[in-house]
């Protein structure tokens, strides 16, 4: 909670070293839509592991 990531997902896909095999799916996320129609969407990923990222924030 309260920590600011920086970089771009392109970049930090390239440094991805280990990826999980504890996928999960969460289906409730929310909706897309276009011209007053809508979609449910939802996302999901393993755990995953980078080799290098900027992390910073402050102390709540």
């Amino acid at each position: 909670k309260g920590a600011t990531l920086i970089g771009n997902g392109p970049d930090a896909l390239l440094r991805v070293s280990r990826i999980g095999n504890n996928l999960e799916l969460d289906r409730g996320v929310g909706t897309c839509g276009k011209d007053g129609q809508s979609v449910p969407v939802g996302v999901g990923m393993p755990t995953i592991r980078l080799d290098a990222l900027t992390v910073g924030g402050t102390q709540a």
